[in-house]
């Protein structure tokens, strides 16, 4: 096979196992009910203490209006909660409620015990090889310069 179809063939598996795997995982959980964009908003907020809604859409590739349609359907669900900057009502900063971390922690235990099942099907040989495509990868997207060749 040519590298440019092997390359095509990656990207096509890659998208496809994606999709394959987000809908295995919602279609035996009807419980579930946040999006995976709702769960990834949760965390951000989490980790990054005080986001800002823009950085909210920065993190996903959406735009602001989008990232308001969201996060106003968390905020009145409870999850999340706004406040405005004292000084300039423009600056809205984000904390996740207690309510949000509870449901949260639930949802990424029952998304951890899916994948968990899935993952022990593959030997301990293609695990480890699976975790060095994903570090190699992290370190070529994370690398400042572009995508240069990583070692």
């Amino acid at each position: 096979m040519p590298k440019t179809d092997k390359i095509n063939y990656l990207i096509s598996l890659m998208f496809n196992t994606g999709r394959l795997i987000y809908r295995q995982s919602h279609k035996k959980d009807r419980t579930n009910i946040f999006s995976f964009l709702q769960l990834e908003v949760l965390n951000y907020v989490l980790e990054n203490k005080e986001p800002l809604m823009k950085d909210v859409a920065n993190f996903l590739c959406i735009t602001p209006a989008s990232a308001t349609s969201l996060i106003n359907r968390l905020v009145k669900a409870g999850m999340l909660k706004r406040h405005f900057d004292k000084n300039d009502r423009r600056i809205i900063r984000l904390f996740i409620t207690a309510k949000g971390k509870k449901a949260l922690n639930k949802e990424f235990r029952k998304s951890s015990l899916r994948l968990r099942k899935i993952l022990t099907k593959l030997n301990q040989r293609e695990q480890e090889n699976l975790i060095r495509i994903f570090q190699k990868l992290q370190k070529i997207y994370s690398n400042k310069q572009g995508y240069e060749k990583v070692k």
